[in-house]
């Protein structure tokens, strides 16, 4: 079959096509400074600030810190207590609390935790989160001075090393005391400190059961 084109028609096709070529680039560009002015609307100082926030928002799922601060100053001696700010602890809702132990004489605590290894299996210790719990503990009894977390099963024990007063601080780079001397600045302060705080002593951090049996 014999297509037959107008040459009259030419002209006016290109003009068409290059009309609607002109009609689309100017199309693409102001979609693309729609894009670009959203994006220039929000600072970067606060999209800093709202993942700063974001981070203060999940340190807050960790420990329920009004309720922490209700054992403020409490006695090392007061077993009960004792008892129940462990339990509130981020290691005390992942294993269960085998004992606590108050050293007389010492102000320091130690805190043993069961593993319940099976064959198998192997457990990765977070040394973050074990700080984490020890500053919690630090800043609520003043008159403490160390403690040691012990991750144990059978004869086995992971830890064994305390953690001291001057070593956490060093970690989170401030005054525990003092930011935990009042409720206030308690609230406010330490989820933050929490959020940002990150432990690598740079030891074995993986326990596995053939560990535990050896």
């Amino acid at each position: 079959m014999h297509i037959k084109i107008n040459k009259l028609n030419v002209p006016i096709l290109i003009l068409i096509i290059l009309i609607n070529a002109a009609l689309l680039l100017v199309s693409c560009s102001q979609s693309r400074q729609g894009v670009l002015g959203e994006n220039q609307d929000i600072p970067a100082g606060i999209q800093n600030a709202d993942s700063h926030d974001e981070e203060t928002e999940n340190s807050k799922d960790l420990y329920d810190y009004n309720l922490l601060y209700t054992y403020k100053k409490i006695s090392l001696s007061d077993s009960d207590k004792m008892q129940k700010l462990v339990s509130l602890l981020q290691y005390a809702r992942e294993l269960q609390v085998d004992q606590i132990i108050v050293v007389e004489g010492e102000e320091s605590l130690r805190i043993d935790y069961f593993l319940n290894l099976s064959p198998g299996q192997q457990y990765k210790v977070d040394h973050t989160k074990m700080m984490a719990d020890v500053v919690i503990l630090f800043g609520l009894m003043d008159k403490l001075i160390a403690v040691e977390y012990n991750l144990v099963q059978g004869g086995y024990s992971y830890g064994g090393v305390p953690i001291t007063r001057e070593q956490a601080e060093h970690v989170i780079g401030a005054n525990i005391e003092l930011l935990c001397k009042t409720e206030e600045v308690f609230l406010s302060e330490m989820p933050q400190i929490i959020a940002n705080l990150e432990w690598d002593p740079d030891v074995m951090d993986t326990i596995t059961y053939e560990h535990v049996v050896s």
